[in-house]
């Protein structure tokens, strides 16, 4: 009867050691199927930040065009030093909420490229966590069933 007790210990410990491995590779793909959904929202970000970036040029670009018209309109003349002046203001704003835009979604992006390689380092520690608690317990149930 002492050895039936020691063949399902170790049977036991067996099964034990496999699911631990298995359990550590289901956490490592579910941490890594999270790390690319975090590269898909960089790009994502990085994309939308672009196409804003587009629309406050183009805004920028109806208001100097406007500006133009007006100032031609009122008979100031769009070489006058004030005219000038207020379409480098113009063009100096628009600029800068291009790149803010441009900034914002590089931004937003980073963080989530850091938070993919922070997902895929945690995936690594689970699966080697995962693999050194299997052989603890592999060992302790053997040096149980034969100790």
């Amino acid at each position: 009867m002492a050895g039936i007790g020691a063949v399902l210990s170790i049977v036991g410990t067996g099964l034990s050691v496999v699911s631990g491995i298995q359990q550590g590779k289901a956490q490592a793909a579910a941490l890594e199927y999270e790390a690319q959904q975090n590269e898909r929202r960089a790009k994502e970000e990085r994309a939308a930040a672009q196409r804003s970036a587009l629309d406050k040029k183009s805004e920028t670009e109806a208001v100097l065009s406007r500006q133009r018209a007006l100032a031609a309109a009122s008979g100031a003349g769009l070489l006058t030093p004030s005219v000038i002046d207020i379409y480098e203001e113009t063009a100096q704003r628009g600029a800068y909420h291009e790149q803010a835009e441009r900034y914002g979604g590089e931004s937003r992006a980073a963080g989530y490229r850091d938070a993919a390689n922070a997902n895929r380092l945690k995936a690594s520690a689970a699966k080697s966590g995962a693999t050194l608690s299997a052989l603890a317990t592999g060992f302790s149930g053997l040096g149980k069933a034969f100790g």
